[in-house]
C-alpha cells in the first residue's frame, strides 16, 4: 500500500467514533419504508437505526430514480437496495403474484454472495409471503432453476453466466414486469471478467443506457430503475455507469455527500427533470466524480491494521503461532486468512485441521491433540457446488472456527463475528486489499487485520 497509515486511535475510542458515524440519527420509518416492514426490521432482524449509507440511497430507491452507491464495505449497502424494494412490491395492487415473473433482479460476482443476498432477502419478506425471492448460479442443477423460473420468482438473485444462460434459452422465464436491475459489488463483477456477460444482459433486457423498458401498471409505464453499488470505483464501474444509469443519483462519492440523518426528503431533493443538454452536462458531472473518485479507498475507523516481517521460510510457523495464540486468548474466535491459489488453500486447510501436538514428543500420534481447538472450513473456485456450500453456510453458522480462502470470500461476504482477517499472501492490487480487509469491522464492529510480508 502506498498510503501511510498513521497513527491508530485507541480500539475501544476508534469503535464508538466509528459507530457515531456509521450510523444515521433517523429511523427506517423516517425513510419512507412501511410500518410493517420497519417494525419486521428492528423486531426480527435486529436492525435498530439505519446506516448513513441507507438512510441516503433507501429513499432514493423509493423514488424511482437510478442511483450510484461508493460505501466502504460493511456498510449496509445490501438492505438499502432490498428494503425499499420489498417496500415497494408490498405496495403493489393488484398484489404481486408467483404467475407475474420477476420483478427485481440483482447481479452478484459470486455463489456465495448469491446466496447471502438471498437469505437476506427471505428475512425480508418473511411478513410478505406473496414476495418471493429466489436465486440462480452457477453450479447448480440447470433443470430445477428452470422448474423456480416458471412457477415465478419476484426477486431474482443471481450470478451473471447463468443469468445470461436463462435469458437466451429459458422461454418460460417471465420477466416483462421486469421494474429493478441491481448490480451488487459491481466492482467485483467486473474484476471477475463478467463485462461482456452484463453488457449482454443489458442488451438482451433493453436496460442499456438506462432505457425505460417496457413496464405497465394499471395502464401506465413505469420507468425500469437501475442501482449500481461498489466499494470501489475504477474505469470499468464508471463504464458500466455509463451504460447503465441514466441521470443518476450519486452517493458516498465526495466529502459532502453525507446524509444529515433527515433523509426523508432525499428522494425528493434529487427529483429533476432535465433536457437532454442538461442531462449530457450531469453525465459529465458524473465521470468527473467517478474519475476523481478512482484509487480513493475507505476503509472502517475501527480496523486496526498490522504487520509481521517474516522469511519465506518461516511464514507458515508464524501462521500457526498467531492462530494459536488467538483461539488461547478466547476461545470462541472466527478468523479468515487469505492465499493467493487454491493450491495453497488446500494445503494449508489440511495442515490447520489435521495438526498434531503434544508437549510429550514420544507420545503416539494418535494419542495426541489437535493443535487447534476449532473446525477448519476452505473456500475456492476449484470446490465442487456442494462442498462450497457447506463450507460457506459452516462457517458462518459456527461461535469458533477459522475459514481458509482465496479472494472469492473477499467478495461482498458478511460471515457474522469475524474479528480477525489474516493475509498470508499479500494482494496484488490495493482493490483487493480493500475487498479483503472489509470482511471485518463491518457495521461498526471492531476488527483486526494482519498481513504477513
Amino acid at each position: 500500500m502506498s498510503k501511510k497509515l498513521g497513527k491508530l486511535p485507541p480500539p475501544a475510542a476508534a469503535h464508538e467514533e466509528a459507530r457515531e458515524e456509521l450510523f444515521a440519527s433517523c429511523s427506517f420509518a423516517d425513510l419512507g419504508l412501511h410500518p410493517t416492514l420497519c417494525a419486521h426490521l428492528q423486531d426480527k432482524m435486529s436492525f435498530e437505526a439505519p446506516t448513513r449509507i441507507q438512510a441516503q440511497a433507501i429513499p432514493v430507491a423509493i423514488s424511482g430514480q437510478h442511483m450510484l452507491v461508493k460505501a466502504a464495505t460493511g456498510t449496509g449497502k445490501t438492505l438499502a437496495y432490498l428494503a425499499p424494494i420489498v417496500h415497494l412490491l408490498q405496495m403493489r395492487e393488484p398484489r404481486v403474484d408467483r404467475t407475474h415473473g420477476t420483478f427485481a433482479l440483482v447481479l452478484v460476482p459470486t455463489r456465495e454472495l448469491c446466496l447471502q443476498v438471498y437469505g437476506i432477502a427471505q428475512q425480508l419478506v418473511h411478513r410478505f409471503h406473496w414476495i418471493v425471492p429466489g436465486y440462480i448460479m452457477g453450479g447448480e442443477n440447470r433443470a430445477k432453476e428452470k422448474a423456480r423460473l416458471r412457477k415465478g420468482i419476484s426477486i431474482l438473485i443471481a450470478t451473471p453466466g447463468r443469468l445470461l444462460d436463462h435469458l437466451q434459452h429459458t422461454a418460460s422465464f417471465v420477466y416483462s414486469n421486469l421494474q429493478w436491475i441491481v448490480f451488487d459489488e459491481a466492482d467485483s463483477i467486473l474484476e471477475l471478467g463478467f463485462g461482456k456477460a452484463v453488457e449482454d444482459i443489458l442488451e438482451h433486457l433493453g436496460s442499456r443506457n438506462g432505457a425505460p423498458g417496457q413496464i405497465k401498471s394499471k395502464g401506465e409505464h413505469i420507468r425500469r430503475q437501475n442501482l449500481l453499488l461498489s466499494a470501489t470505483l475504477n474505469e470499468k464501474v464508471n463504464r458500466l455507469a455509463k451504460i447503465s444509469l441514466r441521470n443518476p443519483v450519486m452517493i458516498g462519492l465526495d466529502d459532502q455527500n453525507k446524509p444529515s440523518g433527515k433523509s426523508n426528503n432525499v428522494g425528493n431533493n434529487h427529483t429533476s427533470l432535465l433536457s437532454d443538454d442538461e442531462e449530457d452536462e450531469m453525465m459529465g458531472k458524473q465521470n468527473d466524480l467517478v474519475e476523481h473518485a478512482v484509487d480513493d479507498f475507505k476503509l472502517p475507523a475501527q480496523l486496526v491494521q498490522r504487520y509481521v516481517k517474516v522469511s519465506c521460510g518461516s511464514r507458515l510457523v508464524v501462521l500457526l503461532t498467531i492462530l494459536k495464540s488467538l483461539f488461547e486468548r478466547q476461545v470462541s474466535q472466527k478468523v479468515v486468512v487469505f492465499f493467493s491459489t487454491c493450491d495453497s488453500v488446500d494445503f494449508h486447510h489440511t495442515v490447520l485441521s489435521q495438526l498434531k501436538w503434544s508437549s510429550d514428543p514420544h507420545l503416539d500420534i494418535d494419542k495426541k491433540q489437535n493443535f487447534l481447538s476449532c473446525k477448519v472450513f476452505r473456500l475456492h473456485g476449484n470446490m465442487e457446488q456442494d462442498d462450497r456450500k457447506k463450507s460457506f453456510l459452516g462457517f458462518g453458522s459456527e461461535k469458533s472456527a477459522i475459514l481458509v480462502s482465496t479472494d472469492i470470500a473477499a467478495r461482498g461476504l458478511d460471515f457474522p463475528k469475524v474479528k480477525y482477517i489474516i493475509q498470508y499472501d499479500s494482494p496484488g492490487e490495493a482493490s483487493e486489499y480493500v475487498h479483503r480487509v472489509g470482511r471485518t469491522a463491518r457495521i461498526g464492529e471492531k476488527g483486526f487485520w494482519i498481513v504477513s510480508l
